[in-house]
């Protein structure tokens, strides 16, 4: 069993889209741990998500949807070297500090890029996401030169439709 953390978006929760639909198309390789964080409050999510990785077993896989995805980035660079994981998987991922997307306690320490070159990276993003841009995700290349960019079409923010190309990706971390 591969183990994989799954951190969820703002508004959500560990059984909201699209980690059921997520889980169904990985099947039961994976050992899915799901938290629930509650509302969006930079403190409390730090404080759970990086409490979290530091008891993970390295070789972890971890996936995050939306402000999930953004704040593991945020944790693990925080974190360092004493979390190892597998790779990271990130959908429809803001990223903190881009025009509308201003929010101190989300964003990124400057250090980020540095601290994660080593971490396996795939960000996927809609074209037709109603709530992040599709201009995240180059934002997200430019920031992570090595990150695997893959963009999707009709999907929505929550990716309700065919989740094979990230299962395909999962599976080949």
């Amino acid at each position: 069993m591969i183990p994989l953390y799954f951190a969820h978006g703002a508004g959500a929760g560990p059984t909201d889209p699209p980690l059921p639909a997520l889980r169904a198309r990985l099947g039961a390789g994976y050992a899915v741990t799901t938290p629930d964080l509650g509302p969006p409050d930079p403190e409390i999510w730090t404080r759970r998500i990086k409490s979290d990785l530091a008891a993970l077993p390295d070789g972890t896989l971890l996936v995050g949807h939306s402000l999930g995805a953004s704040h593991l980035l945020k944790c693990l660079a925080e974190l360092g070297p004493a979390v190892r994981p597998r790779a990271l998987v990130g959908l429809a991922a803001p990223l903190w500090g881009m025009p509308g997307w201003e929010a101190d306690g989300f964003a990124l320490p400057a250090w980020a890029p540095e601290a994660l070159a080593h971490l396996p990276l795939r960000m996927f993003q809609s074209r037709d996401d109603e709530a992040v841009a599709f201009d995240h995700l180059a934002a997200w290349g430019r920031l992570f030169p090595h990150a695997r960019l893959y963009p999707l079409d009709g999907q929505t923010h929550v990716f309700t439709g065919d989740l094979s190309a990230i299962a395909i990706a999962i599976s080949e971390l």
